[in-house]
């Protein structure tokens, strides 16, 4: 059997829509909570299904009655802890209490005792005497006491300490096994809601965007908040995390599922300067209903070039293609400036490519770590092939120039050699003669002088 029945329920407030086409179904028997953010119409429905408020379009039927036309009959066997109590300030506690019971026929103050000791509240003040805390204590012993079928409680943990909550939802969840009290529970509150609940739904946007029950998971709801985190976000989706904000100063994941794999990630990540707690409702709402969660997030910064790397890099090029394309200039690259170019250009490329590869979570994809490619490897081997064929070429040509000039100057050097060759036998022919005459000739004087 059903206890609460709505269909296609429509509630405006002015000119805005609090809630639209809202279907929800609460069993007989079980503790129901309906988690939404604050002004998400959790009050708006509560004070609907009482009969304080009529929707605009439908309405809700409370075990087969209808919430506004019966709300008589429905107050009889329904209890309502609203988030905010308004009550007479001068009236006393006791008095109240008393006439609650009187509305619903019971005359056993025992029950008022029993209650009171267990919330551990004194009855005998007044109304304008209680703090908030001990204010909210009193709607819930006055919600109590009547012993409804049916229990709504609006936001119950507002005003409490841990202490209280702790009792209220033991108390409750006593009465919902011994006996089949209906829970229906609107709060904000994701731990509490996760901690007594059968099932749970979400209210965004004045629709149920979902309705779960309650299976507790390994890890709860938990948040993984990262500083300035720039590894690969698909190693952390692949296991279930969801991406509530991705920026350059902050990473935050939602994770519902085992925390053992969380932890491996984490490891192989080698985070450091990471939080793990437990998630809000907030974050769940981000996580799973926030359509636009990825589309907000802030951008990535691009890659700062440095503008005097890249003309050096362009003046590199320049230099390469030159010297593979004319190999007849006098242009000489030593070793060691050959390795300087290669090396940043390298650098240059890597650093680009391992930015956009390992941080591009715009698309969610796989994608896999930054490598170098081989054909860049090749590339870079055939520039430096060609260098060093240039270099070869260079000096081969340098030499067989050497050597012709060379084998010039010795062929130069010979025809010298045999020119003077030459004119040395001339001389020496003529020394000769010269001899010879002097030699005729002097004995003709001798003779000459005899006579």
């Amino acid at each position: 059997m059903s206890a609460i029945v709505i269909n296609n329920l429509s509630k405006r407030q002015g000119k805005q829509e609090v809630l639209s086409d809202l279907n929800l179904e609460v069993l007989d028997g079980e503790i129901f909570s309906l988690l939404g953010l604050k002004n998400s119409g959790k009050t708006t429905l509560a004070r609907i299904l009482m009969g304080y408020l009529k929707s605009n379009k439908n309405n809700v039927k409370i075990y087969d009655m209808d919430s506004f036309k019966e709300s008589k009959e429905i107050k009889e066997i329904t209890s309502f802890v609203p988030e905010d109590t308004l009550l007479n300030s001068n009236a006393k506690c006791s008095s109240i209490l008393k006439k609650t019971l009187n509305a619903h026929n019971l005359q056993n103050t025992e029950d008022i005792d029993n209650i009171c000791d267990y919330f551990n509240f004194d009855y005998s003040f007044r109304i304008s005497d209680l703090e908030p805390r001990e204010l909210k204590l009193f709607a819930i012993i006055n919600a109590f006491i009547t012993k409804p079928r049916l229990l709504i409680l609006d936001n119950p943990c507002t005003n409490l300490n841990r202490g209280d909550i702790d009792k209220l939802f033991s108390y409750v969840k006593n009465l919902n096994e011994t006996e089949g009290l209906t829970v229906f529970i609107l709060t904000d509150s994701l731990k509490e809601a996760r901690k007594y609940s059968t099932r749970i739904a979400y209210l965004h946007d004045g629709k149920i965007a979902d309705v779960e029950y309650n299976n507790i998971s390994a890890s709860g709801d938990k948040v993984l908040r990262i500083k300035e985190y720039r590894g690969n976000l698909n190693y952390f989706t692949s296991i279930g995390a969801r991406v509530i904000k991705d920026a350059d100063e902050e990473t935050i994941l939602y994770y519902d599922k085992s925390l053992p794999e969380l932890s491996k990630v984490i490891y192989e990540e080698t985070l450091n300067n990471y939080i793990l707690e437990d998630a809000t409702l907030e974050d769940k709402i981000s996580a799973y209903y926030s359509g636009d969660n990825l589309s907000t997030r802030a951008p990535k910064k691009e890659p700062q070039v440095n503008k005097e790397k890249l003309e050096t890099k362009t003046l590199t090029e320049t230099l390469l293609n030159d010297s593979v394309e004319k190999p007849d200039q006098n242009i000489s690259l030593d070793e060691e400036s050959t390795t300087s170019i290669n090396t940043e250009n390298t650098d240059f490329t890597l650093g680009e490519d391992k930015k956009d590869k390992i941080h591009n979570t715009q698309t969610n994809l796989f994608v896999d770590e930054p490598v170098v490619e081989e054909k860049d490897i090749e590339n870079s081997t055939d520039v430096n092939s060609s260098i060093d064929a240039s270099e070869k070429e260079l000096l081969d040509s340098s030499s067989q120039e050497n050597k012709e000039t060379f084998d010039d100057l010795n062929k130069d050097l010979d025809d010298s050699s045999q020119e003077t060759k030459t004119y040395t036998n001339i001389l020496s022919s003529d020394n000769v003669d010269y001899a010879k005459n002097d030699s005729t000739d002097t004995p003709n004087k001798d003779k000459g002088g005899q006579k």
